[in-house]
């Protein structure tokens, strides 16, 4: 595709695979958690099981509001939210900013109600800072740890989000490097596995697998990286050299300068209303109410909206909160309506793949699953080209480790998650089962040369016992699932059960020698 000398050639092959290389067993980690977690809310669905929830808020809310704002102090009246829990529940919350004693910066404090959608009942109560109150919710504990393993490799704040920036930066310079490399790139789309020994297939299937995946890994490496390096490195390098590190500052320039509040007590209109007039001008119904200065004169009312079919991303209709008039959309970025904000927007859902609901997750899963292939087929290519250098020859077990470790630790989260759930605690036992699988499967990689059987069979017999494991420690079965209409717990099992006859079924094949030593680089 591009016409380059030999020197350039060497000197672009060089980038493109230490680029891969060097921080290629995390970019796997994060390449390949991420696809899941492209599915991470369907996983919540099936590890919690129960009932589908709906999609928004299409039920009676106003008088729910009215009356447990009476219940709180007023200071709390300063913004209510009303969110569609995903455990079935209306989220009622009244909350006032206030500084966090652990970084020093404010954050939403108070009453957060879980309200009955049938009966209007509260159901659970909690007070304090947002960040504890949600702190512990025990069936969110799988679904959680997979997108903070994914964000953040469960690293700490802000060094998680630097080093996933730092990822999927050496992943954008891998795929632009492979891309120039490609001199016969239409060529390549159509290359098929020769059959001259096992390495030699592999590097065809690496070819074919990376060059229709290069647009796929460009996007994600790029939208990976901004989402990363803007919350850990740009918002906090943007105040501290244009507002002196003043970080509400620059809040207040982004977002502007709030209105002085008329502090009259005003009833607020009616929140039914709003739901009404908000669902027909969006096309499907809020997933969330945000009232600011609820009881004044000055109060407005935001409902948030998910991508309707068809579009991109979501709406945030504004009304204002005592005569009920539409006041416009509120942009995600910036005061008024942008390119930028448009752009800026567009970010979340081409990096999660969440545009086109479930088809676009499953080109998303399917597209991470071949990037992951292709990051761990292109690193054994290369240590493969060094084999005679102890040091690679090391390197090379230890990618073998992390290429099947890695889903084998994943499996082993899920089947802590799942014993500790009816009685134990798996906020704090899922990541433990995630380090003692991990620690496992280092130790069953270290035994043999060639530990793949070994693997292979681990996780067969894992994905075939989890569904059966979900089942005795309370979940829900295939027939209350079809009852209730729950998809995500018979088609996720259904997967884990094909995986693990795959798996198995895959170990009793007879495998070819490699009879290929040394790989010459791709055109």
């Amino acid at each position: 595709m591009f016409k380059l000398s030999q020197t350039r050639t060497k000197r672009l092959f060089a980038i493109h695979g230490w680029s891969g290389t060097v921080l290629g067993l995390l970019l796997y980690a994060v390449v390949l958690t991420g696809a899941i977690a492209v599915f991470a809310h369907e996983i919540g669905a099936w590890s919690k099981g129960g009932a589908p929830q709906p999609d928004g808020i299409s039920t009676l809310v106003h008088r729910h509001v009215e009356r447990l704002a009476d219940q709180v102090d007023p200071i709390y009246h300063e913004e209510v939210r009303v969110v569609n829990d995903s455990s079935g529940t209306l989220r009622i919350s009244f909350t006032t900013q206030r500084p966090y004693a652990e970084n020093g910066l404010p954050q939403p404090q108070g009453h957060y109600f879980f309200v009955s959608r049938e009966t209007g009942e509260v159901v659970e109560e909690r007070y304090g800072f947002i960040s504890e109150v949600f702190s512990t919710d025990r069936g969110e504990a799988l679904e959680d740890f997979l997108v903070d393993l994914h964000v953040r490799l469960s690293v700490p704040e802000p060094w998680g989000l630097l080093l996933t920036g730092i990822l999927g930066m050496s992943m954008l310079v891998a795929s632009v490097s492979g891309l120039i490399m490609h001199r016969h790139l239409i060529r390549d789309l159509f290359t098929a596995p020769r059959g001259k020994g096992m390495l030699s297939d592999k590097r065809d299937t690496h070819i074919l697998a990376a060059v229709w995946g290069l647009p796929f890994s460009i996007l994600l490496a790029f939208t990976g990286a901004f989402f990363s390096f803007a919350i850990s490195l740009g918002l906090p390098l943007v105040a501290m050299v244009a507002f002196g590190g003043d970080q509400q500052a620059l809040a207040e320039s982004v977002i502007g300068l709030e209105a002085p509040v008329d502090p009259t007590p005003t009833p607020l209109a009616s929140l039914d209303y709003i739901v009404v007039d908000s669902t027909a001008r969006s096309g499907n119904p809020p997933s969330s109410l945000s009232i600011s200065h609820f009881g004044t004169a000055s109060a407005e009312v935001t409902a948030f909206h998910r991508a309707a079919d068809g579009s991109l991303t979501g709406d945030s209709n504004i009304f204002n909160g005592v005569t009920r008039a539409f006041e416009g959309e509120r942009p995600l970025f910036g005061q008024v309506p942008s390119a930028g904000a448009a752009a800026l927007s567009l970010m979340g859902p081409l990096h999660f793949g969440s545009f086109a609901g479930l088809a676009s997750k499953t080109v998303w899963l399917a597209m991470g699953l071949a990037m992951s292939y292709v990051i761990a087929t292109g690193m054994l290519l290369w240590v493969n080209r060094r084999a005679e250098a102890p040091l690679w020859r090391h390197f090379a077990r230890a990618v073998r480790i992390t290429v099947w470790g890695l889903p084998l630790a994943l499996l082993g989260s899920a089947v802590a998650f799942f014993i500790t759930l009816p009685a134990g605690d798996p906020l704090w036992w899922t990541p433990a089962g995630f380090l003692i699988a991990s620690a496992i499967a280092i130790w069953m990689g270290l035994g043999e040369r060639d530990p793949t059987p070994r693997y292979r069979v681990a996780g067969a017999i894992l994905c075939l016992g989890l569904p059966l494991l979900r089942h005795i420690t309370g979940g829900t079965s295939w027939s209350e699932a079809i009852l209730i209409g729950n998809a995500e717990v018979l088609t996720i099992d259904l997967l884990l059960l094909f995986a693990g006859a795959w798996l198995w079924l895959g170990d009793a094949r007879p495998r070819v020698r490699n009879t290929v030593r040394v790989l010459e680089p791709a055109e």
